[in-house]
């Protein structure tokens, strides 16, 4: 298993991301990354929010973590971090090396992958996302998702005319809807809603079966109904493409910077 440690240190009038650089300039990180069984150690400076720095810290197990928090640049580290009098606020979760993850691990190592290798996805794994699209719910039961699996040379060079977003994916579902049969009630049709749940149960099933995607939205629906066939009823949603993350690919330094449920729930 991994132990990914995410750190968010805030401090004011950018001492946060003072902190950070002088780690960095100290060489204190060169030696971390060093170290027995440290995958990644890595800051970000997110862009909307100044004061602000998140520390991506990444272990084989939880051995390598210990050894580490009884090295001596545990101290170095204390010390710059009340030199520039920041906070702290840690998340830790754990990533189990199997085909299947426990659904806190799914839901917090999904991510966009902007970049992926020229490996195509086992037909195994694609079957058991396939299917987590048939098993998602939809309004009344009436299931108006149609998926086209988009993987040959000829469908991917479609996918490229109608979006620059395949990022070098070598298979990407097309995610539709079924007007004519979708719930309708006063005028207003389930079909978009109901696409959305199937291809949301679809990217947690990939990143399940750790398989790397994105959602995308980039792209030009009436010329995938003109050049895949579709009937004129049959509304594209999304793009999904599938694959493996590129080794060189580093991710979204944003993703992990999320609100505090403060902020978006409200008990009434």
């Amino acid at each position: 298993m991994n132990l990914t440690i995410n750190i968010y240190y805030t401090g004011k009038n950018g001492s946060a991301r003072e902190f950070a650089k002088e780690m960095i300039s100290t060489g204190i990180v060169d030696q971390i990354r060093k170290e027995k069984g440290n995958i990644r150690y890595e800051y970000f400076f997110p862009e909307n929010d100044p004061e602000t720095v998140l520390l991506i810290d990444c272990w084989e197990n939880q051995e390598a973590l210990d050894l580490h928090h009884k090295s001596s640049m545990m101290e170095q580290i204390a010390k710059l971090r009340n030199k520039y009098n920041l906070k702290m606020r840690v998340e830790q979760y754990t990533s189990f090396l199997k085909d299947n993850h426990d659904f806190e691990t799914v839901i917090r190592e999904r991510t966009a992958t902007r970049k992926f290798k020229d490996k195509k996805v086992e037909s195994e794994k694609l079957n058991k996302i396939l299917e987590a699209g048939r098993l998602a719910p939809t309004a009344k039961n009436l299931q108006p998702q149609k998926i086209y699996v988009a993987n040959s040379k000829e469908a991917l060079d479609k996918i490229d005319k109608v979006s620059p977003c395949r990022y070098g994916a070598l298979t990407v579902l097309i995610v539709c809807s079924d007007t004519s049969i979708a719930w309708t009630k006063d005028n207003y049709s389930t079909y978009e809603m109901d696409a959305c749940i199937v291809a949301t149960h679809m990217m947690l099933e990939a990143t399940n079966v750790g398989v790397d995607n994105i959602w995308i939205e980039m792209f030009d629906k009436n010329e995938v109904k003109k050049l895949f066939g579709l009937e004129d009823h049959i509304e594209p949603i999304c793009l999904i493409p599938l694959g493996y993350r590129s080794d060189d690919y580093k991710g979204n330094p944003l993703h992990n910077m999320r609100k505090e449920l403060s902020e978006t729930v409200t008990y009434v």
